[in-house]
């Protein structure tokens, strides 16, 4: 198969598993990311593409569909992969950044519902930070800033009832 018609695939897999994703389709999205993840393992090493962009983008969107459908580990290493390959990248765009975002709430999800408390407060604390330090636009982002700070508070109510037992 050639290169551009790879590209093209990948680039159909994704878009696919958006949609699903959005139509909470959570089984097909996971279909399509890892589709498209496949597709790219078979691009020959010396093709110019962004492998790390595209990789982190298609991870974030993974470690989401996984959070949705309660499978929290899985969601947790795709989040873990994804923010490998956002730190690697550096120089985010306004989309990358949102994803970068969604990436670090589902891994403090993930953490929280598999008990590790102190570690998923670390994650959603970065995710604020991150979010401040982008300068985004908190009225735009009201609402995704309200369930951050509620995964917090909820983590925090949590972390007071273990010590007082």
């Amino acid at each position: 198969m050639k290169t551009v018609h790879i590209i093209s695939e990948m680039q159909e897999a994704v878009e696919n598993a958006e949609k699903a994703l959005q139509n909470t389709n959570y089984q097909g999205a996971i279909k399509g990311y890892n589709k498209a993840l496949q597709l790219c393992s078979l691009l020959p090493t010396v093709v110019e593409f962004d492998r790390d962009r595209f990789e982190a983008a298609v991870q974030s969107g993974l470690s989401a569909a996984f959070g949705r459908q309660g499978k929290h580990l899985e969601s947790f290493a795709a989040a873990n992969k994804a923010l490998l390959f956002f730190d690697k990248i550096g120089n985010l765009s306004a989309t990358e950044t949102g994803r970068y975002l969604m990436a670090q709430v589902n891994q403090g999800t993930a953490l929280a519902t598999l008990g590790c408390l102190t570690d998923a407060l670390e994650a959603l604390y970065k995710a604020k930070e991150i979010f401040n330090n982008k300068g985004l636009d908190p009225v735009k982002n009201k609402l995704w800033l309200d369930i951050v700070e509620g995964n917090i508070a909820a983590i925090n109510t949590q972390i007071e009832k273990q010590k007082k037992q």
